[in-house]
C-alpha cells in the first residue's frame, strides 16, 4: 500500500543513492570484478602454494625412489666391494652404466661413495651446479650416523641420501641423488602460469558477464539510473496520494499491488476488513461484483459503473493495463457516488442561477431599449408613465416574493425565473399559498434552488412548443417538520409509460441528445435528503410534481 511505501520511500531513496560518479552499468561491472577478484585471488594463492608443495613432493619422492633403487641394487653392491686398483675402474663403469639405466633422464644427478667416503661414480648429465660438493656435505653429515629416517631424508631439499649395505648389514657405501633448484622453480612457475591464465580467463568472463548483465538490467529499467528510479517512485507516490479518487492496481493474477491513500480511506469507510494490508490480497475479495476476470483476461473496460463495496455505493471505472501486446493487469478508480452526485448537483445549481441571471439581464435590456426609444422620440409623458408602471410592477413582484420567501437568495432566484418565463412567453408565478419562514439548515437554500429549478425548467421545456394555455405555478410551503414544493404546468401532460421513465438518467420525452438529466438530478437530491417526489399527469391535462423534504434545524 502507498501508505506503507510512504514510510519506506525515504529509506529506499537512501539505499539507492550510490556514488553518482559511476553509472549503474559501471557500478555493476566494478562490483562483479571485485567479487571475482576477491573470490579468485585467495583461491589462486592457495592453489599456487599447494602446487609448489606437490612439485616439491614429487621431486623429493623421485630422488628418494632412485636412491632406494640404487642402494638395494646388486650391481652397486658388487661394485662397491671391489677395492683392487686394477678392477676398480671397470667396476665404476659398470655402476655408472647401471645408474644411467635406472635414471632414464638428464635431470637427476647421482653420486656413489665407498665405505671410505671416496667418490666412485659421479653421474651428472644435467650438469647440476655444485652437485659434487653438496653431495660430499651430505655424506660427511649422515655417514657417521649409520642411519637416516625417511622423514629426515624427505626433508632434504631436492636431494636424497642412502646407505648401501652388504648381506651382513654392514655399510659398504653411500648414494646421493639430487635435482637442481632450477627444475623445481621451473615446474612451479609452469603450474603458476597455468593458474594465472585460468584466473585471467575467469576474470575476463566475469567482466564480460557483468557488462552483459548490466546491459540487461539497464534495458529492463528503461535506461534509468537508481537515483532516477527512486525519484520517479517518490513522484508516483506523491501524485497517487494527491489524487482525490481511490486508485488500486491489480496484477495479471488479480492480486492488489498498489493502493493509494484515498482508496485506503474510502475502503475503510466502506467497512472493508484489514485495509492496512490490502496489498497482496485478491481484488475479488474487495470488489466482488466487478468482472475482474473479463477485464484482466478479456480486456473488457468498465466505465462509471455503480458498484456497492461494503456499505458504500461507488462509481467505479476499471480498465486493463496493456503492455507489449499482453494484459499486465488492471487499474480500478472509484469515488463515492454521493460525492459525484453532489458535484453534479452543484453544477446544476450554478446553471439555474446563471439561467435566472441571464433572463433578468435580457428583460432589463429590453426595457432599456424601450426607454431609450421613448427618450429619442422625446415622448417624456409616455416615458414617465412607462417607468412608473415598470417600477410599480417590479416593486409589487419583489414585495410579494420577498414577503412570502424570507430568504433573499431564493427570492432572487424566483425573480430570475419570472424574467425567464417572460422570454418564453410563459405565465410563471409564485402562488399566494407559498410561505417560507426563517433560515434553513437541511434542506439548504441551494437544495431548494436545485430541486425547484430543475422542476421549473422541465415545465418550461414542456410548454415551449405547446399551442395551448402556457401556465406554470410554483408553491413552496414551510411546515414545522417538512417543506413542500409543488410545480404544476398546463402543458400536454404524460401517459403512464412516460411517467415511469422521466426520472431515468438521460431520458427525454423529446428524444433530444444531451437532455434528460434535470429530473434525474432532482430526484437524486431529494433522495439524499430523505425526501419524496410524486408526479400526477394525464395526456392533455398538464403535470404536477410534488416534493416533500424533511426539515432538520440547527441542533437537530
Amino acid at each position: 500500500m502507498l501508505k506503507e511505501s510512504k514510510e519506506h520511500q525515504s529509506s529506499i531513496f537512501t539505499k539507492l543513492k550510490f556514488n553518482t560518479k559511476f553509472s549503474l552499468s559501471q557500478q555493476i561491472v566494478i562490483l562483479i570484478t571485485l567479487v571475482v577478484c576477491v573470490a579468485l585471488l585467495p583461491a589462486s594463492l592457495f592453489t599456487t602454494y599447494k602446487v609448489s608443495r606437490v612439485v616439491y613432493d614429487r621431486v623429493s619422492i623421485n630422488a628418494v625412489s632412485i636412491n632406494n633403487i640404487l642402494c638395494n641394487s646388486d650391481e652397486i653392491k658388487r661394485g662397491l666391494q671391489v677395492y683392487s686398483t686394477v678392477e676398480i675402474e671397470s667396476a665404476n663403469e659398470l655402476m655408472g652404466s647401471y645408474v644411467n639405466d635406472v635414471d632414464h633422464s638428464d635431470e637427476a644427478g647421482v653420486a656413489i661413495y665407498d665405505r671410505y667416503r671416496r667418490l666412485r661414480v659421479m653421474y651428472n648429465p644435467g650438469k647440476l651446479p655444485n652437485f659434487a660438493p653438496r653431495a660430499q656435505v651430505l655424506v660427511d653429515k649422515y655417514a657417521p650416523l649409520n642411519e637416516i629416517g625417511w622423514k629426515e631424508n624427505y626433508a632434504i631439499p631436492n636431494q636424497a641420501f642412502g646407505f648401501v649395505r652388504n648381506d651382513n648389514g654392514e655399510t659398504i657405501g653411500y648414494v646421493v641423488t639430487g635435482y637442481s633448484d632450477d627444475l623445481l622453480n621451473k615446474s612451479t612457475l609452469d603450474a603458476v602460469m597455468f593458474l594465472l591464465i585460468l584466473v585471467t580467463l575467469g576474470l575476463l568472463v566475469g567482466i564480460f558477464g557483468a557488462i552483459f548483465l548490466a546491459g540487461r538490467i539497464k534495458k529492463v529499467l528503461f535506461g534509468y539510473e537508481p537515483e532516477e528510479i527512486a525519484r520517479l517512485l517518490q513522484e508516483r507516490n506523491v501524485i497517487l496520494d494527491s489524487v482525490r479518487e481511490g486508485i488500486i492496481n491489480v496484477n495479471s493474477n488479480g492480486v492488489i499491488t498498489v493502493v493509494n491513500f484515498e482508496a485506503h480511506n474510502l475502503l475503510t469507510q466502506a467497512g472493508i476488513a484489514d485495509c492496512d494490508n490490502l496489498c497482496g490480497r485478491s481484488a475479488k475479495d474487495v470488489f466482488k461484483t466487478v468482472p475482474l476476470d473479463a477485464i484482466i483476461k478479456g480486456g473488457k473496460t468498465v466505465v462509471d459503473a455503480s458498484v456497492k463495496v461494503g456499505s458504500i455505493l461507488f462509481i467505479i471505472t476499471a480498465v486493463p493495463l496493456i503492455g507489449e501486446k499482453k494484459i499486465l493487469g488492471a487499474v480500478i478508480t472509484f469515488r463515492k457516488k454521493s460525492v459525484v452526485e453532489e458535484m453534479a448537483n452543484q453544477l446544476t445549481g450554478f446553471k439555474n442561477y446563471a439561467t435566472a441571471l441571464r433572463a433578468q439581464t435580457h428583460e432589463f435590456m429590453n426595457k432599456m431599449h424601450v426607454i431609450m426609444g421613448l427618450i429619442n422620440m422625446k415622448a417624456y409623458d409616455e416615458l414617465k408613465k412607462y417607468t412608473q408602471e415598470i417600477a410599480n410592477n417590479r416593486q409589487s413582484e419583489v414585495s410579494f416574493i420577498v414577503t412570502r420567501l424570507k430568504d433573499i437568495t431564493l427570492s432572487g432566484f424566483i425573480l430570475g425565473k419570472i424574467s425567464r418565463s417572460r422570454e418564453l412567453e410563459i405565465d410563471f408565478s409564485l402562488t399566494e399559498e407559498s410561505e417560507l419562514h426563517g433560515e434553513l439548515y437541511v434542506p439548504s437554500v441551494h437544495d431548494i434552488v436545485l430541486i425547484a429549478g430543475n422542476l421549473i425548467e422541465n415545465a418550461f421545456d414542456a410548454l415551449k412548443n405547446f399551442d395551448g394555455e402556457r401556465i406554470v405555478n410554483l408553491t413552496i410551503l414551510d411546515f414545522d417538520k417538512e417543506i413542500v414544493i409543488v410545480v404544476e404546468d398546463s402543458g400536454p401532460g404524460m401517459d403512464e409509460e412516460t411517467m415511469g421513465k422521466i426520472f431515468q438518467r438521460g431520458f427525454s420525452s423529446k428524444g433530444v441528445e444531451g437532455h434528460g438529466f434535470g429530473l434525474f438530478l432532482a430526484r437524486q437530491s431529494i433522495e439524499n435528503l430523505n425526501g419524496t417526489i410524486t408526479v400526477e399527469s394525464a395526456p392533455g391535462e398538464g403535470a404536477t410534481f410534488t416534493v416533500r423534504l424533511p426539515v432538520k434545524k440547527d441542533g437537530d
